[in-house]
């Protein structure tokens, strides 16, 4: 058990240095650009760069119960933990994006809800999951009126020292992600319970504990297009982009855990979503109610 908790506790800390220094260095590219701050987050921190490399990793090692898991573990701490700490530590209520920044991930929710349905991804599924996030992608590179700019201000470092700085920053991030599923594997071996829920609610979460940064910084710092940017584009990625390269590694089965969670994200993504468009503003009251949902949804899933 030491040495599984020593392994998670590794992977942890090298796929949150990692993740920190690529996304520094791809932000520091991106910057020049001057993409809308909306667009910066669902793009560029949108695709938790330590959440892909640990599904990947996963699938690669054949436990793909985990990355199914882990997929929408990652979502489910985002829009429950990192987003209800961000809304409940928020000086002044989160404006919503525009209403087609909201409403535009249902379209990867809806394909990935298919896609699993008989809790089997296959290759070609995987292919289309992949093509739909491509498409969201486009979406959003080609709105206009995505709220926010970046500064203009151009990003400090030469594009080579920001492109190496990317570059070191993924290493690390599958390094760490291949030291994370081997200590998730172990300690699926150790206990009792399910590699679905040990992708849900152990590796979900170790390999999303930046996005607490990623919310919650932004937003205090009343930036908060990037925090939201960061909400909507991870869950297009992960219920899309990720589990579809996953699966083209090898396909994915879904443990009834991992379908769990996923039902899980869409009654988040409902709750959240409904709140942007009809307020036009989230607060404290989302971010205990999305604390609660969470906490109920894992005392269910434990004794699944």
């Amino acid at each position: 058990m030491a040495l599984t908790l020593a392994l998670l506790g590794a992977g942890a800390v090298v796929l949150y240095l990692g993740a920190e220094a690529a996304v520094r260095g791809a932000a520091g590219l991106s910057r020049t650009q001057r993409i809308p701050a909306f667009a910066l987050g669902a793009l560029l921190f949108g695709v938790d760069l330590e959440g892909l490399g640990a599904a990947l990793v996963a699938a690669g090692r054949g436990q793909t119960e985990i990355a199914a898991g882990e997929s929408f573990g990652t979502i489910l701490f985002l829009f429950s933990l990192a987003l209800g700490a961000a809304l409940l530590l928020s000086r002044t209520p989160v404006p919503s994006p525009s209403p087609a920044m909201v409403a535009l991930p249902a379209l990867p929710v809806i394909a990935c809800a298919v896609a699993i349905t008989d809790r089997y991804v296959a290759r070609v599924e995987g292919l289309l999951l992949v093509v739909i996030y491509v498409g969201y992608v486009v979406m959003v590179v080609m709105r206009g009126d995505a709220p926010g700019e970046l500064e203009e201000t151009p990003a400090k470092g030469r594009p080579l020292g920001q492109g190496m700085l990317t570059v070191g920053g993924l290493v690390l991030v599958f390094v760490g992600a291949t030291l994370l599923v081997a200590g998730g594997g172990r300690l699926v071996d150790l206990t009792a319970l399910s590699a679905g829920f040990i992708g849900v609610a152990v590796v979900g979460i170790l390999v999303s504990l930046d996005e607490v940064l990623l919310e919650v910084i932004p937003i205090r710092r009343g930036e908060p297009e990037l925090a939201t940017g960061n909400l909507f584009g991870t869950l297009a990625a992960f219920t899309t982009g990720v589990p579809g390269l996953a699966a083209l590694v090898r396909p994915l089965f879904l443990d009834g855990v991992a379908a769990a969670a996923f039902l899980g994200v869409a009654l988040l993504y409902f709750v959240v979503g409904t709140v942007f468009l009809v307020r036009g503003r989230a607060g404290r009251l989302l971010g205990a109610t999305v604390l609660i949902i969470y906490a109920v949804w894992l005392a269910m899933a434990s004794q699944a």
